[in-house]
């Protein structure tokens, strides 16, 4: 008996074998072919792709045009799902493919109308521009209409069906995606509503005080005189429990349903982190005599990476750098004659307007007159159920979304029912209907001098970006292009009153007054999203400026010293010392009157740091435990915990209100308002401190001696099906990684889930503008979005490490240990 069940076991085993094995031999069929000749549609000439050593494609054709054919077809052969999944986000089709759990997302995408926006920037791009978007397009179908079945990424297997042919608004979708990512002061305005609404205006202006007068700024200058914004102390005791004001809670829950990453992507991050850093020197100060330049982009985690490294050498066309699947042009990197780099300047391109509908819903007032609302129907269609039918509104202002928010809520069964949210229209420059930031770009990539590269700018229109420029002739400059509104009143902060017209956009602030610099006498341009100009500058851009410590950072590791390499920059890019605890640590030392000896170790611990934010330092974790459990401690009894869930992550806003609250021992803020005791500082600080402690030992032990940051603080990389348990381990990964939100190696924490980083500096470059040419490029991740590809993620280790790869454009670097060679013919 025994021995039969044996063989029965044997069999089955020997069964799964095959199984796997198949399975295993079926989905490799969808690798991509790298050696060869291909025969496709659409070349004016042949094209050669080259793998390089690191299996990063160099297109190299006769014409640019078909350099930017090959862009698309090896996009296609790497990304393909991708590219795919990121135009259901754009369109609003994600609910085609997986069902009926995604309708809320695909209700409030088609609201917005990123897709109409593309499709009304496409009509508006000038021929030449789409040229050079056609080639990309037909390199892309190349692909896709010799490729079915087992020849696609698995995921098309897994969800059943194939991708469409490419369009050109496709293109342009994900650019308009690509601006939301980068534009975000939509929901620091439901925030201030909210905090508003919860402790009043002077309490909230605590919560959220301005960025110093006197602050860090791109640009030097003499300063405004300081204003006294200070109001009379007044406690507001508002109602923690009432949901009525809550509107960042109603869009919150409204986007919950549906797939996490998308939720992710569409409320906008949770935490600060989207920005980076770049810097520039010139000559003067490097060991070769020419420009250095380095970038290091932070966005959201994503598995295939945001990012795809790719070289186009087409005659007098030829450029390297980090491209986006999806769009025909390399976003960040270098050209023959000049390179480039940008952060977010995080400019307020967006306005939420409170409208006043009439009762029969098609009539909004403005300035004591019914205008018609135009309404445009979208038809969502449901994998396994009845297509969804809504009618969007549209005022002078934008697209209502309050009508998405709110019948997204009306279908919740959350209990209890998130708030109705009054009528909000959404202002955004990228919704209007010129939109030449792709045409910039592609005039970016051939631009040689100082005055191209700032004629390529002059039609960018949104995310505004500070771009830092270098040139082989040792010239080095910045630029903050985009279109910034001039308001009638206001700065943008808040919801504005539609009906009433106060608060109209009245044009963009003039290109030539736009921050900027060329050949500055310091010889050095640092952006780290700090305020691009100082307090005197004329035009509002924003006003939710990052605390400059990264800024400060690199600005102390260059100023002073000279002869840099790139190999100093590599040094910087790695930074892990935090500012944010250099400000924030003696304050908590100095509330921390613990006369219990189980305290003691931890605090030894920090007053003995470095206040280098490594991997391996046990105080580090202390210290960011601490301060994680913090905000909660002082806020949570009057915010309620939703709006501290959305306020603790603003960290540049929670650093100053700290530093001005822990200042004294009897804040208001200190008492938790819910006792009937009188809690001082020093009870709120140590109270947070034994949570952050306790939180520590439940994850690491009690043998602190063992505690690492990177024990509990790692990069996530989630893959869009990650949400399947059984293909996590599959698809998603994560590296263990130390520095904190402050530093230039950032490694911001997300509030909603502590310690897990899903804001990274994705892509690094540093180039050299010398004839030595190192110039080196690191995406985190890998090339393949292919998770049986060896370069699915052969990246993380040395982007973990701080380590590049090598930017190749002579072709003896590109062929010498190419892993494929692939001959492309008409």
């Amino acid at each position: 008996m025994r021995r039969t069940v044996l063989k029965a076991v044997a069999a089955l085993a020997l069964l799964l074998a095959i199984v796997a094995a198949g399975g295993y031999h079926y989905l490799r069929r969808s690798l991509p072919q790298v050696d060869g000749t291909i025969q496709v549609a659409g070349l004016a000439a042949p094209i050669e792709i080259i793998r390089d050593a690191d299996a990063i494609p160099h297109i190299i054709a006769t014409s640019k045009l078909d350099g930017v054919f090959g862009l698309g077809y090896v996009h296609a052969q790497d990304r393909l799902w991708q590219m795919e999944f990121q135009r259901r986000i754009g369109h609003g089709r994600l609910s085609e493919i997986l069902g009926a759990a995604t309708v809320p997302q695909d209700r409030f995408l088609r609201t917005v109308g990123f897709a109409r926006a593309a499709r009304t920037a496409w009509a508006s791009t000038p021929d030449w521009a789409k040229q050079q978007v056609n080639a990309y397009v037909a390199g892309v179908n190349a692909f896709i209409t010799t490729h079915h079945g087992a020849g696609l990424p698995p995921e098309f297997t897994l969800l059943r069906f194939e991708p469409e042919p490419w369009t050109a608004v496709d293109v342009l979708v994900w650019v308009k995606m690509m601006a939301w990512d980068l534009s975000g002061n939509y929901s620091f305005e439901l925030l201030r509503h909210d905090l508003l609404a919860v402790v009043g205006e002077a309490r909230m202006a605590e919560l959220m005080p301005p960025y110093a007068v006197e602050g860090l700024s791109i640009l030097t200058g003499s300063d405004s005189p300081t204003v006294d914004t200070h109001q009379a102390r007044q406690i507001h005791r508002g109602d923690p429990d009432a949901d009525t004001t809550r509107w960042s809670r109603a869009f919150a829950s409204a986007l919950a349903p549906g797939d996490p990453h998308v939720r992710d992507f569409l409320a906008g991050a949770s935490v600060e982190g989207v920005g980076s850093n770049n810097w520039v020197i010139d000559g003067t100060m490097t060991a070769s005599g020419k420009p250095l330049l380095a970038n290091d982009p932070h966005l959201g985690t994503r598995l295939p990476s945001t990012w795809y490294l790719a070289h186009i050498s087409a005659g007098d066309f030829d450029v390297i750098g980090g491209t986006f699947p999806g769009i025909p042009a390399v976003a960040l990197g270098r050209n023959r004659s000049i390179a480039w780099g940008a952060t977010n300047v995080a400019a307020d391109v967006e306005d939420l307007y409170r409208e006043h509908v009439d009762a029969t819903g098609t009539h909004a007032e403005f300035r004591g007159a019914q205008e018609p609302i135009i309404v445009i129907p979208e038809t969502i269609i449901v994998k396994g159920a009845a297509p969804v039918v809504l009618n969007v509104r549209v005022t002078r202002h934008g697209p209502l979304i309050s009508d998405a928010i709110n019948a997204n809520n009306a279908d919740s069964k959350t209990t209890p029912r998130p708030p109705m949210v009054e009528p909000l229209a959404f202002r955004w420059t990228a919704l209007d209907p010129d939109d030449a930031t792709l045409p910039a770009f592609f005039k970016m990539n051939d631009a040689r001098d100082w005055s191209e590269f700032t004629e390529a700018l002059r039609g960018y229109v949104v995310p505004s970006q500070n771009f830092v420029f270098a040139d082989t002739a040792g010239h080095i400059g910045y630029y903050a292009p985009g279109h910034i509104p001039i308001r009638a009143s206001g700065d943008g902060s808040r919801p504005a009153d539609g009906w009433t017209g106060s608060a109209e956009w009245t044009g963009w602030v003039p290109f030539e007054e736009l921050p900027h610099l060329y050949d500055p006498p310091g010889h050095v341009i640092i952006t780290a999203n700090h305020r691009p100009a100082p307090a005197s500058y004329p035009h509002n851009l924003g006003v939710e400026w990052t605390e400059p410590y990264r800024a400060q950072r690199i600005a102390d590791l260059i100023h002073g010293h000279t002869s840099f390499t790139p190999d100093d920059f590599a040094h910087i890019q790695a930074d892990t010392l935090s500012l944010h605890a250099k400000t924030l640590l003696p304050l908590l030392l100095a509330h921390a009157r613990s006369g219990d000896p189980r305290d003691q170790p931890a605090l030894d611990r920090l007053r003995q740091w470095n206040l280098d934010a490594t991997a391996d330092s046990a105080a580090t974790a202390i210290f960011q435990a601490w301060f994680l459990h913090l905000t909660p401690a002082l806020v949570a009894d009057e915010l309620g915990p939703s709006a501290t869930d959305l306020y603790q992550g603003k960290f540049s806003f929670v650093a100053r209100f700290l530093a001005t609250t822990l200042a004294t021992n009897d804040s208001p803020w200190c008492d938790d308002v819910t006792t009937p005791a009188h809690e001082t500082c020093d009870d709120a600080v140590m109270r947070a401190f034994r949570s952050g402690i306790d939180d520590l030992q439940n994850r690491m032990g009690s043998d602190m001696a063992r505690w690492r940051w990177d024990a509990v603080h790692r990069a996530m990389f989630p893959h869009a099906l990650d949400s399947v348990a059984a293909l996590r381990p599959i698809l998603s990964r994560s590296a263990a990684i130390g520095g904190d939100w402050s530093t230039v190696n950032v490694g911001v924490t997300a509030a909603d889930h502590p310690y897990d980083v899903h804001m990274v500096p994705g892509y690094r470059e540093i180039i050299d503008l010398s004839s030595a040419g190192d110039s080196r490029f690191i995406d985190a991740i890998g090339e393949s979005g292919h998770p049986l590809s060896a370069h699915y993620d052969d990246f993380i280790k040395d982007w973990q490490a701080v380590r590049h790869r090598k930017m190749r454009m002579d072709r003896a670097d590109i062929d010498r240990g190419a892993l494929g060679h692939l001959h492309l013919t008409p």
